[in-house]
């Protein structure tokens, strides 16, 4: 047996109270398996370890005492849901109120310089941040940040159609000797040499997430630019290069609905070719929903099937230039669903209003830059979380799904998502152990095995 990564101790130390008996006989439900050429792993989404094991010690997994003793193999009237629930309620006894703000959500304008028909922000008003508000953002995060580095997110609304204020949080942030990185969703279209090495040198820019819709026709279409010149797809491609260049890494988001596969695939090949052996760009792809509400019910099972498959097809393609972005494993138990209920990150529209939430059809603020304090009642209804459904007790996911009410976005679960995730954790397996064998191979040593 290998170890690829260790256990979260914490977990290990809270899992303490419950006392396993000898006849451990079954795996945990929270453990997901993959088969490599050398055996086969297993990763427990309870503990987050990841162990390597030979076909010989799989067929006998219930007998190893190192599985038994780590929380891979439980007794047969094990209650895993107990487990998940007294951790949960362990760690939530810690959790952030918003007494310290790390995470900052900034639009620097509801404005965008596409017209993209999906786009969920029409219904908003256009209203763009003015030189005064970004001044007493930057007073703002010195109060509540807590002296410790802070992560600001450009978001909007494209954020660079407001470049200004972007450069103004900056270097006052620069000047007030708070530490800061940044990451962007954007459309890539404003940006340009000297715009790149400006998101380098003063946003502290780490990371964007860039959408392409289609191939170059399909694309220009949708996105409808306005006061464009040549070709946008070309453009926004040329940008992410330079981006990519400049070591910032790319993630480009492709949208793909019941009629678009066969586009999807022939923009797969053409970003397979043209960023091959680009490091920092990664691909993935997004599945839209009519009114944009991932329902099941929206669906029969015959377009669930449809769209299952040709994500798989797209994605097998992405992965043949190691083009396709694959979440790690998380190390630690997930306490949150999102920004929206984490307790220690706001977001921070263009008049100064404070939400949680960046996507909220119906923005709640809970305060503004200009006074203290919060609503914390509509605080704690982002924590409220949505009912379980049978689906749950038996569920591989379970200790990574939080769910909370006020999410259209992804507050109903069924299965076309669950098979996602499995491929997706599956994939995210096989780096982590490639990775482990490229990085050393000769410090891991056997585990000891008790067979019994």
């Amino acid at each position: 047996m290998k170890i690829i990564l260790n256990a979260n101790e914490t977990v290990l130390k809270i899992l303490k109270r419950f006392k396993k008996t000898d006849t451990c006989t079954r795996m945990i439900k929270y453990c997901v398996k993959t088969h490599t050429d050398d055996g086969v792993l297993l990763f427990n989404l309870l503990t987050r370890e990841l162990v390597l094991l030979t076909d010989d010690e799989y067929a006998h997994f219930t007998e190893l005492e190192y599985l038994r003793d780590r929380w891979f193999v439980v007794p047969e009237e094990a209650n895993e849901k107990e487990y998940m629930s007294f951790i949960r309620w362990f760690l939530g006894t810690h959790r952030k109120n918003l007494d310290t703000i790390t995470g900052y959500t900034i639009f620097p304008t509801t404005d965008c310089n596409a017209r993209c028909f999906y786009c969920f922000e029409h219904k908003f008003s256009k209203i763009t941040m003015s030189r005064e508000t970004a001044v007493k953002i930057v007073q703002y995060i010195k109060k509540h940040s807590g002296g410790k580095r802070v992560w600001l997110y450009w978001f909007g609304g494209e954020p660079l159609f407001n470049r200004e204020v972007m450069d103004i949080i900056c270097t006052g942030l620069r000047e007030e000797g708070i530490e800061y990185s940044s990451s962007a969703t954007t459309n890539g279209y404003l940006f340009d040499d000297e715009v790149v090495q400006k998101a380098v040198n003063l946003w502290n820019l780490k990371a964007v997430q860039i959408t392409l819709d289609g191939t170059e026709e399909v694309y220009n279409r949708i996105k409808a630019y306005i006061d464009s010149e040549g070709s946008p797809y070309q453009k926004v491609l040329r940008n992410i290069e330079l981006l990519a260049d400049a070591s910032v890494k790319t993630t480009i988001r492709l949208n793909i609905d019941l009629h678009n596969a066969d586009d999807l695939m022939s923009l797969a090949n053409e970003l397979s070719e043209r960023f091959n052996g680009k490091k920092n760009i990664k691909a993935y792809l997004y599945p839209l929903f009519r009114n944009n509400e991932p329902m099941a019910e929206l669906h029969s099972e015959d377009e669930w099937n449809l769209r299952e498959a040709a994500i798989e097809r797209i994605e097998e393609k992405l992965m043949e230039r190691d083009l396709l972005h694959t979440p790690k494993l998380a190390r630690v138990i997930r306490e949150s669903h999102c920004m929206a209920d984490r307790g220690d990150a706001v977001s921070i529209f263009p008049d100064g209003n404070i939400g949680l939430c960046d996507q909220y059809s119906d923005p709640e603020y809970i305060g503004h830059i200009d006074s203290e304090g919060f609503d914390f009642g509509i605080v704690e209804s982002w924590r409220e979380t949505v009912p379980e459904v049978p689906e749950c007790a038996d569920c591989f996911y379970y200790p990574d799904c939080i769910k909370i009410k006020k999410c259209g976005i992804s507050s109903v679960c069924f299965p076309f998502f669950r098979r996602l995730r499995l491929k997706e954790i599956k994939r995210a397996m096989a780096i982590e152990y490639e990775k482990w064998k490229a990085d050393d191979l000769t410090e891991n040593d056997d585990v000891e095995i008790n067979l019994h």
